[in-house]
């Protein structure tokens, strides 16, 4: 069903006869309505990238129309935003213990833009000793989990942790040197 703005846009008319034209703008018209309606229930369960979104609908078999269409109603009314969504995600991800490394290829696997992953991870990440105590505490933390194993074992183990929720390998080295230490 479309909303009436949207019928009175179309020019039509009760009770006027359909043309060719006429029904192929309101079949258009309806398509696009249906795609709007299926990405705003994809944002009603949780924040989204504009990729993401847009990869849902063609899921759906939305046209490629109708689900750009849909995705620049949500990007105007400012429920779409590729920018807010990575800070946030990356806020999360940061929160969470992940690393830039993995935040990033965590983005862009959603289909954010380079750039903007990179300022969203770069705004959440400024503060650089932060980062080095989180790793720091995630590190001791896996060697107290490791306690009995052989220390060259227990090395490998946390460097892979760390490494695959993405901090540096230099930022790796730097901490296991401290924590494995004491």
């Amino acid at each position: 069903m479309l909303p009436i703005e949207r019928v009175r846009a179309l020019g039509l008319v009760r009770g006027r006869e359909l043309d060719e034209t006429a029904a192929g703008r309101l079949e258009a018209a309806m398509r696009a309505e249906d795609a709007y309606r299926a990405a705003v229930r994809l944002l009603a369960a949780r924040p989204r990238a504009v990729g993401e979104v847009m990869r849902r609908l063609r899921q759906k078999k939305m046209t490629p129309q109708a689900a750009s269409e849909a995705v620049g109603r949500l990007e105007a009314a400012g429920l779409l935003d590729d920018g807010e969504f990575a800070r946030s995600f990356a806020r999360s991800r940061a929160e969470r213990g992940y690393g830039p490394a993995r935040t990033l290829a965590d983005l862009a696997a959603k289909g954010v833009d380079r750039r903007v992953a990179e300022a969203a991870v770069a705004e959440v990440t400024a503060g650089e000793g932060d980062r080095m105590a989180e790793i720091e505490e995630l590190a001791r933390k896996r060697a107290r989990q490791m306690g009995d194993l052989p220390a060259g074992v227990r090395t490998r183990r946390i460097a892979g942790y760390l490494m695959r929720r993405g901090y540096a390998i230099r930022d790796v080295r730097r901490v296991l040197e401290q924590v494995l230490a004491t």
